[in-house]
């Protein structure tokens, strides 16, 4: 048990209701939440920065899930909530996912993507999948696969990652269709994130890419598979 001396007490009192008050102005139901850039808001943290990026944290879900909201201010936000969250704590890795598919896919930024992901490769350098997630954000939303195939292959040779990373890398670097590809890609997400919220969007997404092989394939062996994998995901062709 940690037992404050007077002074440390109230440094740490004034702290946590500065961070209130600074986070207060970031709310999501403000029409323009105003934000602090990173470094200054970890000089008013006074060393309680990962309690102000948990704050932020939920802000930033509670912005994501208003959808209507979203729908209309295009995400704008998303990533000044994001490079608060992992400024004030890069080893938090649940905020790089939505790196990819809100800042890099949502936003159309992979670009700003990277740079958050990039953050949290440095901070975590014995987590595969955050390579991964770099290459998922190069693939899909940069597409750049040179660049993909290679933080797959830096994703393959930690101990942990999963054996298919380093076949990911090959089928990238293969000269095979681009729908092939992107296939594999979401089908890999789908059945092997553990995030709920990223689950269903990479399910849409490898929906609708069965869907365009479906109608565009003049192949109708083709048309039967996609029928299939649709079906499977629970989408009737008609």
């Amino acid at each position: 048990m940690i037992v404050l001396t007077g002074g440390a007490a109230t440094i740490a009192h004034l702290g946590l209701i500065r961070i209130n008050e600074v986070c207060a102005l970031s709310r999501p139901s403000e029409p323009k939440p105003i934000f602090l850039k990173p470094e200054a808001l970890k000089l008013i943290c006074l060393g309680h920065e990962q309690l102000a990026a948990d704050i932020y944290w939920l802000r930033f879900v509670q912005y994501i899930g208003d959808g209507p909201a979203r729908h209309t201010d295009k995400y704008e936000n998303a990533y000044d909530y994001l490079d608060l969250v992992t400024t004030l704590d890069p080893r938090f890795t649940q905020p790089y996912w939505f790196a990819a598919f809100v800042v890099g896919a949502e936003m159309k930024r992979p670009d700003l993507a990277q740079k958050l992901i990039e953050r949290g490769i440095q901070a975590n350098q014995d987590n595969w999948y955050l390579p991964f997630i770099a290459g998922i954000n190069q693939y899909l939303f940069a597409h750049n696969e040179t660049a993909a195939a290679s933080y797959y292959k830096l994703a393959a040779k930690f101990p942990d990652s999963p054996k298919w990373l380093g076949r990911q890398a090959e089928i990238l670097q293969a000269k095979i269709p681009s729908l092939v590809k992107e296939v594999n890609t979401w089908d890999t997400i789908y059945r092997t994130s553990t995030d709920q919220l990223v689950k269903e969007r990479a399910k849409e997404r490898l929906a609708a890419t069965w869907m365009r092989i479906f109608r565009l394939s003049p192949s109708e062996v083709i048309r039967k598979r996609a029928r299939k994998a649709l079906a499977e995901l629970g989408v009737e062709v008609r």
